[in-house]
């Protein structure tokens, strides 16, 4: 009696000790698969996957979307709701971070689609002043309404009011050319329960330090009000915070002799005909002459506008007339630049990139063999090219497990070249760049 009492007891523990170690275990997990925007909305964990770059760990990313939502391409609906997240498994400089984000967005986006957000995706990439270490955290969410917004360790740095561009961020997952082919499945949700687990296990083991960027987010700031004031000056002109100091000709065209010179010159065209002959014949001809030049010069000169003293474009001025006829010159404004005047070298090397993995796209064909022996796999090479598009050098980064196939790739990469020449912009004698092919029955 008292022997099946003892079992009973154990066994009872063992209940209780297998539910406290699954609550454990799966508390964590359970814990980010619901996340809020800032409005409130509430979100749901899609997928998750590990960025790679040379073999090596640098980030877990998490996509978040309304619940119930499966389906990707749903998510470019811009009355949709969305959260890309990243937690950094190692450090990364923020150099490449911002590299990162312009060249897979220029490559996995036609550079007609990006090229009208340039001043946005330079604003973004320009967030990232300091190195990042392990357990970071970058959030980009989108609210309808209000925009997409970039959280730094939790601290809003940044809103982005205009239409689509969280679709552009979004692509660098999910496009053509994401970081692996293994990522987009995973981040799209087509992933084991098991897995699932252990990323996100992986995930919240990554405590990101609050309020570590925030000495940054007070230099955007500061940035952003110098920006303002240039902007309030008028395209084209150089503004600051600080008052500038007037230069010594600005001095001359305000100084007060020159405005009684002024003066006197209007009462001189109210002068009535018999004045001016009585004064015509007390002196001589040159005299007077003399006189009306030296007048008409200082004239000139202290209604002149000085471009250095002002921020405002040349002005004409009537000196015919006893109040002056100011007229200002449109074209001499400087015009604000537009989009294509923008140069940033990673979007030039991601759009490049792009044309360049395009070309050798359209010459894959599965090889017939490869087919019969029903083999299958992804390939990625890693091609370098001279300033000229010849073909220097091609490495064999990812096998497939077959060789037909990795042999059919370099044979595309052949096929496809020469390539156009790098873009001059770049001023590059060497261009290396990788082609992932995929083949799959």
């Amino acid at each position: 009696m008292q022997k099946d009492f003892f079992q009973g007891q154990n066994s009872l523990m063992r209940v209780v000790f297998f539910l406290l170690s699954y609550l454990l275990i799966s508390s964590p997990v359970s814990a980010q698969l619901n996340v809020n925007l800032a409005d409130g909305t509430p979100l749901e964990l899609l997928g998750m996957g590990v960025h790679q770059e040379l073999r090596n760990d640098i980030y877990v990313g998490a996509l978040y979307a309304p619940q119930g939502v499966k389906n990707t391409e749903l998510l470019k609906d811009e009355q949709m709701p969305k959260r890309m997240s990243i937690r950094l498994l190692s450090s990364y400089s923020q150099r490449k971070m911002a590299r990162h984000w312009k060249e897979r967005l220029a490559l996995n986006n036609s550079r007609d689609v990006w090229q009208p957000f340039t001043r946005e995706i330079i604003s973004f990439s320009r967030l990232f002043k300091r190195k990042f270490e392990a357990g970071d955290e970058l959030n980009i969410d989108f609210i309808p309404g209000q925009g997409t917004q970039i959280y730094l360790n939790g601290t809003l740095f940044e809103t982005i009011k205009k239409p689509g561009f969280t679709n552009l961020l979004l692509n660098v997952w999910l496009g053509n050319t994401p970081p692996t082919k293994a990522f987009k499945n995973n981040i799209r949700g087509k992933l084991s329960a098991d897995l699932k687990s252990k990323l996100t296990d992986r995930y919240n083991a990554l405590q990101p330090v609050a309020g570590r960027f925030d000495d940054d987010l007070a230099v955007k700031t500061d940035e952003t009000r110098v920006a303002d004031s240039t902007k309030s000056a008028g395209p084209g002109v150089s503004s600051s915070p600080v008052k500038p100091k007037a230069s010594p000709s600005s001095k001359i065209a305000s100084n007060k002799p020159a405005k009684k010179q002024v003066t006197k010159e209007k009462n001189n065209t109210k002068t009535t005909p018999k004045k001016i002959a009585a004064k015509s014949a007390s002196q001589p001809a040159s005299s007077a002459q003399s006189k009306k030049s030296t007048d008409s010069k200082t004239l000139a000169k202290a209604e002149k506008p000085q471009v250095k003293s002002s921020p405002i474009a040349l002005a004409k001025i009537d000196i015919a007339s006893t109040k002056p006829d100011i007229k200002i010159e449109p074209e001499l404004f400087q015009k604000e630049p537009i989009e294509e005047d923008l140069f940033d070298a990673d979007l030039i090397s991601g759009s490049y990139t792009r044309d360049l993995i395009d070309s050798i796209r359209q010459y894959q064909k599965y090889p017939k063999k490869a087919l019969i022996n029903q083999e299958q796999g992804d390939v990625t090479v890693s091609v370098a090219i001279d300033a000229h598009g010849e073909v220097i050098d091609i490495k064999l980064v990812e096998k497939s497990g077959s060789r037909i196939l990795d042999k059919a790739v370099i044979r595309m990469v052949r096929k496809a070249a020469p390539f156009q020449a790098v873009p001059k912009e770049l001023k590059l004698e060497t261009f290396e760049f990788d082609v992932p092919i995929s083949f799959q029955l």
